[in-house]
């Protein structure tokens, strides 16, 4: 087995939850969750068989995101 596979299971889910915590995921206008079609297509991964589109609108406020690194300062600067 892999020594890094435990901690790529780890970046993953990490990844994922701050993907999830930091946006508020919605459907595109006039698609509602009835009319998502799950049906996959039989390949080694089990992809969708149409892809799931989503409308992703961060959080917090954009000039939270919009903070810059000062080196001499070492500080945050936003």
């Amino acid at each position: 087995m892999c020594p890094g596979y435990n901690l790529a299971l780890k970046v993953m889910a990490l990844s994922l939850a701050n993907l999830l915590h930091g946006f508020v995921w919605k459907l595109p206008d006039g698609v509602t969750a009835e009319e998502l079609n799950m049906e996959e297509t039989y390949r080694l991964t089990m992809p969708r068989k149409f892809p799931l589109e989503a409308v992703v609108e961060p959080r917090l406020p954009a000039r939270l995101y919009m903070a810059t690194w000062v080196p001499d300062a070492r500080t945050c600067v936003g």
